[in-house]
C-alpha cells in the first residue's frame, strides 16, 4: 500500500514542477491564433493581437517584449503592454510570412512572502501570413 502512495506523490511532484526538461502544466507565454486581414497597397492597414501567459493568473505582472520580422515595406509594429499592433501603409503587394517573437520577464508584483513562480518558457514565437493585394 505504501508503494502506490509513494509513486503517486512523486508523480504529483513532477506534474507541479516546471523546469527545462519536464513541464506538464505549461506556464509559458502565448500569442493569439489569428488570421490577419487582407490589406491593399497604399491603403492604411491595422491589425493587432494579444499575448498572455498560459496557466498564470498574474500574467499582468510580467513585462512583455516583442519583435517582428518579415513585415512588408511601409508597415511597422507598435506595442501597448500585452497587445502588439501592425499598422501603416503597405507599399508592396504579396504574401508575407511574418514572425512575431515574444519574451517575458517577471513577475514583478509578487507578494513578498511568496516563492517566485518559474515559467516553463520565457519566450515564444509564432508565424503568421499577411496578404497585401
Amino acid at each position: 500500500m505504501k508503494k502506490p502512495l509513494l509513486i503517486l506523490t512523486i508523480l504529483f511532484g513532477f506534474v507541479l514542477s516546471c523546469n527545462d526538461s519536464l513541464c506538464f502544466i505549461a506556464k509559458e507565454p502565448e500569442l493569439d491564433n489569428k488570421e490577419f486581414p487582407i490589406g491593399s497597397v497604399n491603403d492604411y492597414y491595422y491589425a493587432d493581437l494579444n499575448a498572455e501567459i498560459n496557466n498564470e493568473p498574474r500574467d499582468d505582472d510580467y513585462d512583455y517584449y516583442f519583435d517582428v520580422q518579415g513585415l512588408p515595406q511601409g508597415l511597422d509594429f507598435f506595442v501597448n503592454f500585452r497587445t502588439i499592433s501592425v499598422e501603416g501603409t503597405p507599399l508592396e503587394s504579396g504574401v508575407f510570412s511574418i514572425t512575431i517573437y515574444l519574451d517575458v520577464d517577471g513577475p514583478f508584483r509578487a507578494a513578498v512572502d511568496e516563492e517566485p513562480d518559474i515559467l516553463c518558457n520565457y519566450s515564444t514565437s509564432k508565424n503568421y501570413m499577411l496578404i497585401i493585394e
